[in-house]
């Protein structure tokens, strides 16, 4: 130590500390820990819920996805920033709403980009389908959405023989075909594919549409089954029993009072209360009044009580 140094710390307490030997014990500790505990509980990680799987395991809930977003009622079709640009549905706190600072990064058109494109892709390799979808397109408003309304109604009466869907009869016009191929892209697993097909890098690292694609129904249902949903899901929901994000615990605990257990702008609220309390312990010792606590509560004489022992000595015996 220099003599700047010693000067500088001189009357304060000291005692010898091997930091590196603590270091290496505690990580030993957690070693072990983590050890025993991926031997007991396995690994927390679920297999990705891929469109092969939906389409080969659950067809008629591959088809009521894809049809009930032909038909405009995806979640994503209004959500907002940074997907769309109804900025009404942005969570805001205080009036602000960060979302829609930014603005939309990701621009998505659900009907275009995951039923409507994909099956143009499609089209190619077979001439019904873009027979299908020309009538499909050529037709009002109206009466696609008649056609859809009566097929999502049907697939409530829907069978499976040998992996094909089958459907009462009835005025469909040309979504049965349509969905029929989407059905074909998703089993022959292709359909990530076609989602992400506007990349230009040989390695795809944005899974944004796929992922969004079966997030109302399918991936809802088998959150349900992993009890992994609740009102307000929480960012430490994962799957498996252990460990889970438990370093997001004070996150996922505010989830669940009010008002966030049932605002809809949850996540800014939560973000909002963490990073007051984060920034209030960063300048705890600057804050008159709270800064004083330690030295109240006394724990800092726990901590040092072989300090305060021999300088209690000491004085015992100057006296």
């Amino acid at each position: 130590m220099s003599k700047r140094s010693e000067k500088y710390l001189s009357g304060v307490p000291m005692k010898p500390y091997d930091l590196l030997r603590e270091g290496l014990i505690m990580l030993g500790v957690i070693v072990v820990i983590v050890v025993i505990l991926a031997s007991v509980k396995s690994s927390p990680d679920y297999p990705t819920v891929r469109a092969q799987d939906v389409a080969n395991l659950q067809p008629v809930a591959y088809l009521q996805t894809s049809a009930t977003i032909l038909a405009g009622n995806s979640s994503i079709q209004h959500y907002g920033p940074p997907y769309t640009e109804d900025r009404e549905n942005a969570q805001h706190l205080f009036r602000l709403a960060p979302a829609n600072w930014f603005g939309v990064q990701i621009p998505i058109n659900p009907i275009q980009d995951f039923i409507l494109k994909p099956l143009a892709r499609a089209s190619t390799l077979d001439p019904n389908v873009t027979g299908a979808l020309d009538a499909y397109q050529s037709a009002s408003t109206d009466q696609q959405q008649a056609w859809l309304s009566a097929y999502v109604a049907a697939l409530d009466k829907a069978t499976v023989t040998n992996g094909e869907v089958q459907i009462p009869p009835g005025d469909y016009g040309p979504v049965p075909t349509m969905m029929d191929a989407m059905l074909a892209l998703g089993k022959a697993g292709l359909l990530e594919g076609a989602l992400e097909s506007n990349a230009r890098l040989p390695f795809e690292y944005d899974f944004t549409r796929s992922l969004l694609f079966f997030q109302d129904d399918v991936d809802a249902n088998v959150a349900e089954q992993l009890d992994l949903s609740s009102d307000q899901w929480g960012v430490i929901h994962e799957t498996g029993n252990y460990p889970g994000a438990w370093w997001l615990a004070p996150y996922a605990l505010l989830y669940q009072v009010p008002p966030m257990n049932n605002s809809t702008n949850a996540d800014i609220q939560a973000i909002f209360i963490i990073t007051l309390i984060f920034l209030f312990l960063i300048f705890l010792p600057h804050i008159p009044i709270f800064n004083r606590i330690p030295r109240w509560l006394g724990v800092y004489k726990i901590i040092w009580r072989d300090w305060y022992s021999r300088k209690k000595g000491d004085s015992g015996r100057e006296a």
